[in-house]
């Protein structure tokens, strides 16, 4: 008979397979196996939440297992390939996104004051390349995030010879809620 455990184990995507936290990801519930460590290191609210003034920092100290911790709100890809990068994983992380991923990631990355961490990966994911004008829009806001001048000024600069109608049909509420 199976042990009811290993169905649970068997979901846990293994970024770090000794990891003592399991981030419980999105609505689809998608569980990473992550160092804490590596995630307070590089982002100051989950330095905050795994510090002693919060519940999950308490009980990393008082487990051997690891602890869970729900983000139902977060994308579950994004958060993924941040923990990846965060945890030296280059084998695993993408040279080239499509744009919504990319301004997807730069939005969690936001959010989780990880942008730095980020900033050798994110060069290659904000190449203008040969996309249209509406990829071309997200990608500049996703710059934007990542606090990329250049990737910014090449984006545009792309934006602009390339674009040959309306840039206010090209808004968005992803771009809009990302670039105030």
């Amino acid at each position: 008979m199976e042990d009811p455990r290993d169905n649970k184990e068997r979901n846990v995507t293994d970024i770090a397979p000794d990891g003592d936290v399991i981030l419980i990801i999105g609505l689809d519930k998608v569980k990473l196996r992550v160092h804490s460590l590596f995630l307070k290191t590089a982002s100051k609210p989950f330095s905050a939440m795994f510090g002693p003034a919060w519940k999950e920092g308490h009980e990393l100290l008082d487990r051997n297992e690891p602890v869970e911790l729900p983000l139902p709100e977060d994308d579950s890809g994004a958060l993924k390939l941040i923990c990846t990068v965060l945890h030296h994983q280059n084998d695993a992380v993408p040279q080239t996104l499509a744009a919504g991923d990319v301004l997807g990631l730069a939005v969690t990355a936001d959010k989780y004051d990880c942008v730095d961490a980020l900033k050798f990966a994110s060069r290659d994911w904000l190449r203008p390349g040969q996309n249209e004008a509406g990829d071309l829009m997200l990608l500049t806001a996703a710059a934007y995030l990542f606090r990329n001048a250049q990737a910014f000024k090449e984006i545009t600069k792309a934006l602009i010879l390339n674009h040959h109608g309306p840039y206010l049909a090209l808004s968005s509420k992803e771009i809009e809620s990302a670039i105030t």
